[in-house]
């Protein structure tokens, strides 16, 4: 029986990967003591985060953001059988059962159950379910999907809260003012804090984009196609987004309102997040229970997405989901300290960036990833499942 095993350099705690050849996706990987995101310039460091975050998915499309982020990466060989065995566990189980006239009607375009936290993911499909009616086409199928999730209740609205068409994300205006920005944790990424003000007042999206906010851009043929299988809830946040798809929805937004959309420049971002609090999270130190999803936060949690938009509490200004729910990219290039970063809270950037910042923590990391001091960094163009993001007006 093979196995691998392997270590980090001598500065760091070692990793040990001990994996069976005939059961890879099983394979544990203890990260190195840390605060747990291991934001330090270290490629290394960098790919066990992004392979410890997708280790335990379904979708390969998580795999294949990790081969096309680390193509020649330490976890590649598994990454590369993973998908092969969950392609042939979903051929498999797509094989019709029973002749396709015997398919109830209520099976067609309905989803798959979705797992809570105290059992395992439910299978995508089983060779024991009555086989599906013709396959609808993509659209209508996603469509479908999406119908059977129900909203949750609606929110008050916030005070000044605007939005400028019906499909258009809900805005909430934030005054000009300044705060501390960064941490004095051991993480250099967020050092040295500095004060940030922000002149003047803009508009942040009270929720991320929803499914359902983006593919009203899809229709407009501005966006590209989500993947159904990641994004199945209308309500929830779109994601398995890249910072590049992010901007073609900003454009096509702006174009459609004749305002101007973008992505929150990452002092935008933390400013909003914390909204006036200097503590760990917007609400405390410690991690409290019905504030932000995530797999240790609390109910209601399913390990294979997050929870519709505004599941959770909001924040003092009336933004949900800054902590948890998915990463939010923002506009800024990545940096590896805020030595240098612009004091009066504008987009940080380099001529021909690729690498850029992610801010929140999502559903599927635990609290300690997602204080709101923490960022991380992917590639522009990377499409992850874990990540989305929420749109800035620029107010007049």
């Amino acid at each position: 029986m093979p196995w691998i095993a392997s270590t980090l350099d001598t500065e760091s705690p070692n990793v040990v990967l001990a994996a069976n050849a005939a059961n890879v996706e099983d394979t544990p990987i203890v990260a190195p003591h840390s605060r747990g995101l291991l934001p330090k310039d270290s490629s290394e460091q960098y790919e066990i985060t992004f392979w410890d975050s997708i280790k335990d998915s379904n979708y390969p499309s998580d795999y294949e953001a990790y081969l096309k982020a680390y193509p020649n990466g330490r976890f590649a060989t598994l990454a590369h059988a993973r998908i092969e065995r969950l392609r042939a566990a979903a051929a498999s189980a797509s094989a019709p059962a029973n002749p396709p006239s015997s398919t109830p009607a209520a099976h067609v375009g309905k989803p798959p159950p979705v797992a809570t936290s105290n059992a395992p993911a439910a299978p995508r499909a089983s060779a024991s379910t009555p086989a599906p009616a013709p396959t609808p086409a993509p659209a209508a199928a996603a469509a479908a999907a999406a119908t059977v999730v129900q909203k949750p209740a609606a929110h008050a609205p916030a005070a000044g809260e605007s939005r400028d068409c019906p499909t258009c994300p809900i805005m909430i205006p934030l005054p000009a003012g300044s705060f501390a920005m960064g941490s004095a944790t051991d993480d250099p990424s967020e050092k040295p804090v500095h004060r940030v003000t922000i002149a003047a007042p803009f508009a942040i999206g009270k929720y991320e984009v929803t499914v359902e906010q983006w593919n009203a851009c899809v229709a407009a043929n501005a966006c590209q196609k989500l993947t159904p299988e990641n994004n199945p809830n209308a309500s929830a946040p779109a994601r398995d987004l890249s910072w590049d798809d992010a901007q073609s929805y900003v454009k096509w937004l702006s174009k459609l309102t004749k305002q101007t959309y973008r992505l929150p420049t990452e002092a935008e971002w933390e400013y909003a997040d914390r909204s006036g609090t200097t503590t760990s999270y917007w609400w405390g130190d410690e991690m409290r229970t019905g504030k932000a999803n995530c797999k240790d936060c609390g109910e209601p949690w399913h390990k294979e997405g997050p929870e519709a938009a505004g599941s959770f509490a909001p924040n003092p200004v009336g933004l949900y989901d800054m902590n948890g729910s998915v990463w939010e990219w923002v506009g800024d290039c990545w940096h590896n300290t805020y030595q240098g970063a612009p004091a009066d809270g504008h987009v940080w950037d380099n001529p021909g960036c690729d690498m850029r910042v992610i801010r929140g923590g999502s559903w599927r990391e635990a609290h300690n990833y997602m204080l709101s001091a923490t960022r991380f960094k992917y590639s522009a163009g990377v499409r992850q499942s874990q990540d989305g993001f929420r749109v800035v007006k620029e107010l007049k």
